[in-house]
């Protein structure tokens, strides 16, 4: 016999899964050239041809659907790395825009296309490494200047915002010196999925499987971390370790995102915090629910970017930020009120 509770806390995931399924084949058949809903949905399930043409058939796989998925799973990944530094650092605020993290990502990416690499598969090898050793960098550094006191989330934050800028600005000197590359690099700035291919999926797919089974098998120790350092010690864990290693899993997810499609803020931030209000603070079911809600939130926000002034594109970093920065105030006014009561 089912148990009423368990199917009730079952009801949110059902919900985030139907609209994902939904959303793919909206996105994909929405653009410069229409293309029929049913007859996507026939495709994507049954495989019949009957309801696209072959031109129809070449714009949904060729353009079309890699790039719903490149948005669907780099949402993904940003949600998850999201919920994971919300979880160490004790913080709704906690994100790797945020606290730096993307813009390490963005200056070690830049830096790695100043060196005119001529192989496509080591080019894009070596793109990710890049990303992943300046996310690194960033981590180290803000938690060398701003975290004695890791619990400290406005030193955090500080310490981010001043790494953020810094990067920032190095992507910027980048830019100047090689003006001829002055277009690829804001596109890591920016954030889009408009050079999304199948293997740029690919890439991220093969990451992120075994990144959300590493996280999953650890959503005891997420939860005991949310409590505190000294708690999670106390119950037979070694904190900064554990920490360690998930950050590590972190920057990587985050790092090979930006190398792929560029700087996308606050995904990380909104998703995770908006499902911990939803379903409470197990990791388990967290995990699961990020995923799918980072999945949506980008499928849509990228639906938005590319038809709402076409055949104008808004890079979809700027919609995020659009809708994550009033939701970062509000964070912040809370943990304000939140301070000045205890």
């Amino acid at each position: 016999m089912i148990n009423p509770d368990r199917a009730t806390s079952r009801i949110p995931g059902l919900i985030l899964l139907s609209l994902l399924f939904l959303s793919i084949p909206l996105a994909s058949s929405i653009g410069a050239v229409p293309l029929p809903f049913k007859g996507i949905l026939s495709f994507l399930f049954t495989r019949s041809h009957s309801g696209l043409s072959e031109a129809q058939q070449i714009i949904l796989l060729q353009i079309r659907l890699p790039r719903v998925v490149l948005a669907g799973l780099s949402g993904a990944g940003l949600s998850l790395s999201g919920l994971v530094f919300q979880a160490i650092f004790r913080n709704p605020m906690a994100e790797p825009y945020l606290l730096g993290v993307a813009s390490g990502a963005s200056l070690g990416a830049a830096l790695f296309m100043m060196l005119n690499v001529p192989l496509a598969f080591l080019s894009a090898l070596g793109l990710t490494a890049s990303a992943f050793a300046g996310s690194l960098l960033s981590v180290f550094l803000i938690l060398m200047l701003g975290a004695r006191n890791r619990n400290n989330m406005s030193s955090l934050l500080l310490a981010g915002i001043a790494f953020s800028a810094i990067a920032q600005a190095g992507v910027s000197v980048l830019m100047m010196i090689n003006r001829e590359k002055i277009e690829r690099i804001v596109f890591w700035t920016l954030g889009s999925f408009s050079a999304a291919t199948q293997g740029k999926s690919l890439i991220l797919l093969i990451l992120l499987i075994p990144s959300v089974l590493f996280i999953l098998s650890r959503h005891r120790e997420l939860d005991l971390l949310s409590l505190g350092h000294e708690e999670a010690h106390s119950l037979g864990i070694n904190p900064e370790r554990v920490s360690f290693v998930l950050l590590l899993v972190s920057c990587l997810i985050t790092a090979t995102v930006v190398s792929v499609c560029g700087i996308i803020g606050f995904a990380g931030l909104l998703i995770p915090h908006l499902m911990r209000l939803i379903s409470g603070p197990d990791h388990r079911r967290l995990t699961g629910l990020s995923l799918m809600g980072g999945a949506l939130l980008m499928i849509l926000s990228d639906l938005l970017a590319r038809t709402v002034i076409a055949p104008t594109e808004i890079p979809v970093g700027v919609l995020t930020a659009l809708m994550g920065g009033p939701f970062f105030l509000y964070l912040l006014r809370m943990n304000i009120r939140k301070g000045q009561s205890q």
